[in-house]
């Protein structure tokens, strides 16, 4: 299994590897220590997201919500093409950010 990491630069996380049951609870140990030192508008890069599964869902928007409950914001960027559709079927689009590629 590919390492999953997930890494701060500036105002943005940037995800890399898996995000799936197997890398959730590193990346949300990792999460919990990077999250508080973002400023109150910042970003979550997918475009190093290799794989997604419910349990890698589940902890983006966890990031997401814990962001929200301190007043801050988060929004989703690169979001790969795969995972969109399932944005959508749990009417989390909202989370989404601009597209660079648009």
């Amino acid at each position: 299994m590919a390492d999953a990491s997930l890494v701060l630069e500036g105002a943005t996380l940037r995800f890399s590897g898996p995000l799936t049951f197997a890398t959730a609870p590193a990346l949300m140990a990792r999460g919990e220590e990077l999250l508080p030192r973002l400023p109150p508008s910042a970003a979550l890069d997918l475009s190093g997201a290799t794989r997604v599964d419910s349990a890698g869902i589940a902890l983006l928007v966890e990031f997401w919500r814990q962001r929200e409950r301190a007043g801050a914001r988060l929004v989703w960027t690169a979001v790969p093409e795969d995972l969109r559709p399932l944005l959508v079927l749990y009417r989390l689009e909202e989370l989404l950010g601009p597209d660079p590629a648009v």
